[in-house]
């Protein structure tokens, strides 16, 4: 009764705007608080302790290094280099911008393993040169919505190595495990927008001439090595994901300085600045998502869905279902983090008893939480499309929706083949 209390303040303070973190703060310490007149009070002191421990991992350095990566990244002009190379290899096909906002975000997920950032990069640079073109701003803000989905999948993913450090998953196995996924993903998005272009006649580019295409590649190519070195390492066994963050910062700042000689020392402070804030707030919500998933668990919520769970069956096809339909609902409203760290811990050992591997149900997870960043009514993709379009978050769904229809598609399909998730990492690392 009171865990169901603080869920609902939990909903109310979202609602009325209070930020995700400290909306689950003060959640948790409501539950303390009021459980102080149950018959099993609850010690305040493991408050102090939950937020301590939940911030107290090797791992979660991971996630500081590569936001400052992909801030590098930006002041650096690589963002601008990166859509230069895509419109060199996909903008004269059927498709045109389309084309490219998903070829930039393809390459911007191997940077900065954030969906948010990614749609935010590529639609303030393509949405208004896609508006000038022709393609009507809805349709413009879906496509970019849909293919910044690629972000948490592509090494490195943010969601991944938080969720590697929750459900203790090896995250290096988690990165290859997103890269078949991330080309089957790019590639229906890809084959939609072609599909989109010549039923309603959308513009597409001319091809450009050879020194245009040169220029596109001298300047594309070096910041691709960023997911190249973190691949590589982790397969060699050289680095773990964290060391392989701190060597893409160090390849970045090479970039920016000496290469491309973009990056002032201005840039390199309001980059510090930047990625110190945005860490800041991933990890004061890791902090007190960790109470919160200590209360419930305190309250007996672990045993009560495993419980719920298995009664309904033991069919590893039907619990994903069931399990799918939960996190794209619960996505809709709630940050992905906090969902992790509530439900990883409960049903990971639930579904890895069921002989279910670890590594693709990390991605179903992470896969659907980041769906539901693009679906009504709080969808934070959809709400950055729609500031930077200047159209509403519903005319944003609806100009991506056939995307999104193919997005859903892809995820029944890695639901229920898991062989394409787990087919690198039993390759390579096993």
């Amino acid at each position: 009764m009171l865990l169901a209390a603080a869920v609902i303040l939990l909903f109310v303070l979202i609602i009325l705007g209070m930020d995700i973190a400290f909306a689950i703060g003060v959640s948790a310490l409501a539950f303390i608080a009021v459980s102080q007149f149950d018959a099993r009070p609850i010690n305040p002191v493991l408050f102090v302790q939950s937020v301590t421990n939940g911030v107290d991992s090797f791992a979660l350095l991971a996630i500081p290094m590569f936001v400052f990566a992909g801030e590098l990244m930006t002041k650096a002009g690589v963002t601008r280099r990166l859509i230069s190379l895509a419109a060199c290899l996909v903008a004269h096909r059927p498709g045109g911008l389309a084309n490219v906002g998903i070829t930039a975000n393809l390459f911007l997920a191997g940077i900065s393993g954030s969906a948010v950032a990614d749609a935010a990069a590529t639609g303030s640079v393509l949405i208004p040169e896609m508006k000038r073109r022709g393609y009507p701003a809805r349709r413009a803000a879906g496509v970019i919505a849909a293919s910044a989905t690629m972000a948490p999948i592509i090494p490195p993913s943010i969601m991944f190595i938080l969720l590697g450090s929750i459900a203790s998953i090896s995250v290096g196995e988690l990165f290859v495990a997103g890269i078949v996924p991330g080309i089957v993903i790019y590639t229906v998005l890809i084959l939609t927008s072609g599909w989109i272009a010549r039923r309603h006649g959308l513009p597409q580019e001319a091809r450009m001439n050879a020194a245009e295409r040169m220029a596109a590649l001298k300047g594309g190519l070096l910041p691709l090595g960023a997911p190249i070195i973190i691949i590589v390492t982790k397969v060699l066994g050289v680095a773990t994901p964290t060391e392989s963050a701190a060597v893409v910062v160090l390849y970045t700042l090479l970039l920016g300085v000496i290469v491309y000689r973009d990056l002032t020392w201005k840039g390199f402070l309001d980059a510090s600045v930047s990625a110190a804030m945005t860490t800041a707030v991933i990890m004061l919500t890791v902090a007190f998502s960790q109470i919160f998933g200590a209360i419930a668990v305190l309250a007996g919520l672990g045993r009560l869905i495993n419980d719920t769970l298995l009664s309904m069956s033991q069919n590893p096809v039907i619990l994903f279902m069931i399990i799918n339909v939960t996190l794209l609902l619960l996505g809709t409203f709630l940050d992905p983090l906090p969902i992790m760290l509530i439900l990883a811990p409960i049903l990971f050992p639930l579904m890895t008893s069921l002989g279910v591997d670890p590594v693709h149900l990390g991605l179903v997870m992470v896969f659907n939480l980041v769906l539901g960043m693009v679906t009504p009514p709080v969808g934070i993709i959809l709400f950055v499309m729609a500031r930077i379009s200047g159209v509403s978050v519903i005319d944003v769904f609806r100009g991506g929706l056939p995307y999104f229809a193919v997005l859903f598609a892809v995820l029944i399909l890695l639901t229920y083949v898991p062989q394409i998730t787990l087919f690198l990492p039993t390759l390579l690392l096993r």
